[in-house]
């Protein structure tokens, strides 16, 4: 819970603060970044639109993981996946599925309050939509639909690595 914490608060805080001008400035003098200000704060949304659909996807899938993992077919075959406690392999009993299932929940919610929150950061500050953005991209280059279809796999793949 702490690490999804210090995700959501330097989501709200450090993304904002590199789409401000002074950011990109400081990027420009050091030679890292020659857009114009226009073209690098909607680099900047864009990218957080992304982010948030990977979030979204990764978190389904898990979800949707953990409960064939659990009721599915293979239980008896790999009973530590089916997050039974001790009965699964976990002596100390920490993994079950209720736990398991609502701290993911959990998660998914603050990642959901979290880009909510940072959204309307953006849009105070910058008066621009992020979500507008990012459909309205799609829109006008629709293969940027497998590519974002490439990206949610990759966090999707690592989330679920990760929780294993």
């Amino acid at each position: 819970m702490l690490l999804q914490l210090l995700s959501s608060t330097t989501l709200i805080i450090i993304h904002p603060l590199t789409m401000s001008s002074t950011y990109h400035s400081l990027l420009g003098l050091l030679r890292l970044n020659n857009q114009s200000y226009t073209t690098y704060a909607r680099f900047c949304r864009r990218t957080l639109f992304i982010r948030s659909l990977a979030e979204n996807a990764s978190m389904a899938a898990f979800l949707g993981q953990i409960l064939v993992l659990h009721y599915g077919a293979n239980r008896d075959a790999y009973p530590y996946f089916a997050f039974d406690g001790a009965e699964g392999g976990d002596k100390e009993g920490l993994y079950d599925f209720d736990r398991t299932l609502w701290l993911a929940a959990v998660t998914w919610a603050c990642e959901i309050v979290a880009a909510w929150v940072v959204r309307r950061v953006v849009a105070g500050l910058f008066g621009k939509e992020v979500a507008g953005e990012g459909w309205r991209d799609l829109r006008r280059w629709p293969e940027l639909l497998p590519t974002s279809a490439v990206v949610i796999d990759r966090k999707s793949t690592r989330l679920n690595s990760s929780h294993r």
